[in-house]
């Protein structure tokens, strides 16, 4: 069997959604023959770091492309965000050379599937080219546009813009063969929003990278790791409140990997709980999973939102640890629905007393062996078999 993927951000590995299609695409090397994927040119440096999948049976097809700009300050994120909707709205030329290429191989090579991994929702814009739907799978990452979202991702969303990219998403929901979300939550809310067949859908979660061995540090402190940016949607005061009430004699200590909103490092100061903190700022790949595999528990923090449509690739990069997870999320998350039948790890809401006293616990050592449940929810097999099915259903 033979597969096309069309994924805009693939070669940028800085992206989380770019880790999980590179993930996906190295547990389904060994389901199909042979791989080809459309993707964007980035830099020489991000396509060597990718030519080993060319030693197997992948085959990278990088065409020139326009990408938003990285800058921080204000005026630049309000150009960011205005470019980024302004490519999910009309068509790129990316996504038209796409188009071309890949029918050109579809009718060259006759894949078995057609699987497009949006966002960005330019794949998909590829995916609606194609000559032969009938083999096309879509896959969305996360809900669009904006304005569908809860709040506070929601907040800045561009109503006009918004209005012609669910035209776009319904079109994509009408024509691919299949269409593919990472939890029921996010297929609930596509379908609350959507005229969707149910029929046509199928779930399929994020993929863990192998396991990986920890390593054990010589001191008492008991260290919980978040990885990735504590962006404006996830900073929460409370949290901060909640390491304030620790005894002083606890041993925890919170460090985040990534960039910290503001009001986070001022907060933090005002308590005067700086000996409970570490910011460890931007690493490198290499430099993060150091501080994660020398870590006691994980952090997960997800925003306070009425729904949760989400199943953040975070909870799969975190399973490959076998570390207590500990996530702040809502009752009926997908994160939560998973970790409920883990017995290593720990749920909460977002008060402070329930913060509080799960730190406290979580640093209190258990007797027994620690068994890693959380990572068969993520492992390539189970991805693998839900590929497999999807292709049997579509014969």
């Amino acid at each position: 069997m033979k597969l096309l993927i069309i994924s805009k951000n693939f070669l940028d590995q800085k992206d989380a959604q770019s880790q999980q299609s590179l993930a996906f695409i190295e547990a389904l090397q060994e389901v199909f023959k042979s791989i080809d994927v459309v993707t964007a040119e980035t830099t020489e440096n991000d396509l060597n770091s990718l030519k080993y999948l060319e030693e197997k049976n992948v085959k990278l097809y990088p065409l020139p492309a326009q990408w938003v700009n990285s800058g921080t300050g204000f005026i630049e994120k309000i150009k960011r965000k205005f470019h980024r909707n302004l490519m999910a709205t009309f068509i790129t030329k990316w996504a038209k050379d796409a188009g071309l290429i890949a029918n050109k191989l579809n009718q060259k090579n006759n894949y078995s599937i057609l699987i497009s991994i949006g966002l960005p929702i330019e794949s998909h814009m590829v995916g609606l080219q194609l000559a032969e739907k009938t083999k096309w799978i879509a896959h969305f990452s996360d809900p669009w546009p904006e304005s569908l979202m809860p709040k506070p991702y929601s907040d800045y969303s561009i109503p006009i813009m918004n209005r012609l990219q669910k035209n776009i998403v319904q079109k994509t929901i009408s024509q691919a063969r299949l269409i593919s979300f990472t939890c029921t939550q996010s297929r609930d809310l596509f379908s609350a929003h959507y005229k969707m067949d149910f029929e046509k859908t199928f779930i399929t979660p994020h993929v863990a990278p192998p396991p990986i061995n920890l390593i054990k540090r010589e001191d008492e402190n008991f260290i919980i790791t978040h990885a990735g940016s504590l962006s404006r949607e996830r900073f929460f005061p409370e949290f901060f409140y909640a390491i304030k009430e620790l005894p002083k004699d606890s041993k925890v200590i919170v460090q985040f990997v990534g960039n910290i909103h503001p009001s986070a490092q001022q907060l933090v100061e005002t308590l005067g709980i700086q000996h409970r903190f570490v910011f460890k700022g931007q690493l490198s790949k290499t430099d993060t999973l150091l501080c994660l595999r020398e870590s006691d528990a994980l952090l997960l923090i997800e925003a306070k939102m009425e729904v949760y449509p989400f199943l953040p690739s975070k909870l799969a990069d975190y399973s490959v640890f076998g570390l207590p997870v500990y996530a702040i999320t809502g009752a009926e998350s997908a994160t939560a629905q998973i970790l409920d039948s883990d017995c290593n790890s720990y749920i909460s809401t977002h008060s402070v007393s329930d913060i509080s006293g799960v730190l406290q616990n979580i640093s209190v050592p258990e007797e027994g062996e620690f068994k890693n449940l959380l990572y068969a929810n993520f492992s390539k097999s189970k991805v693998q078999n839900i590929v497999k099915s999807a292709i049997f259903k579509m014969v």
